[in-house]
């Protein structure tokens, strides 16, 4: 199913670890302690570890991006189904997402003690009492409700550690531009999927376009996000990561809700 597929992509395949027995450790000794292969370029794995960093190290965040989603209809035909996507971060217990889509649209919210789905053409929600920190909700949430926010695995604590732990090789492709913005073109494989990169450099990077590439799939889809817009220090209120449930709209198991 396209929204299943959609909700769990979230980079999983090329930046997913294993969380170590015991917990997590510390962030910037977990990244410090990462080595890419010989075969990684190492300004490509540089510039690739600053720009996940940054967004490890913000204390609140939000992007918009526009996604893109290869899917093989059951006639055969490969097809691509395009989305929007507003993520809002407020750590260690806020997550606001809106997702408009070809074949559904989605708001989400997560306040440090629910987590909230709801299907806005449907107006069925769906809740979830989740742990009382949004990494410890992104650890057990694929667990226990079979599914991930889109792109959520980029919000990680350790993105950094996950994302070049799973880098077998690759290297800087050269100079581009995106939307007349500068940026390095970055390309890695690992062993299920093959990924890009665009990112600006200098002191503050800025991942700018990110595509996936399942080579261990029939036809190799792809995933792509294009993001519109960063913010690494927005001020948001409670208020936004408070579910309030609209008008006439109905409750219902996440076992119903089509994701």
């Amino acid at each position: 199913m396209v929204g299943k597929r959609i909700a769990a992509i979230a980079l999983a395949v090329c930046l997913a670890a294993p969380v170590a027995a015991g917990g997590q450790r510390a962030f910037a000794a977990d990244a410090a302690s990462i080595q890419p292969p010989a075969a990684v370029e190492p300004a490509a794995a540089q510039l690739l570890q600053a720009a996940l960093e940054r967004i490890a190290a913000a204390k609140s965040l939000s992007f918009v991006a526009e996604i893109a989603n290869d899917v093989t209809l059951p006639s055969g035909k490969r097809v691509q189904f395009t989305g929007r996507i507003e993520t809002a971060v407020r750590r260690p217990d806020g997550l606001r997402i809106a997702f408009d889509g070809e074949q559904r649209s989605t708001r989400s919210w997560y306040d440090g003690k629910t987590y909230t789905l709801l299907d806005v053409g449907q107006n069925v929600y769906a809740c979830w009492p989740g742990p009382a920190r949004l990494e410890d909700l992104f650890d057990t949430m694929k667990e226990r409700l079979g599914f991930a926010p889109p792109l959520s695995l980029l919000l990680r604590e350790n993105v950094a550690t996950r994302a070049l732990a799973r880098v077998r090789g690759g290297g800087t492709v050269g100079p581009a531009a995106i939307g007349g913005v500068a940026v390095q073109h970055l390309a890695f494989s690992g062993e299920k999927t093959d990924w890009q990169l665009w990112v600006t450099e200098g002191t503050e990077p800025v991942i700018r376009r990110i595509v996936v590439t399942f080579k261990k799939e029939e036809g190799s889809p792809q995933f792509s996000a294009s993001f519109l817009a960063w913010d690494f220090g927005p001020h948001l209120n409670d208020d936004l990561f408070a579910f309030a449930p609209p008008p006439g709209a109905m409750q219902c198991d996440f076992r119903l809700m089509k994701r």
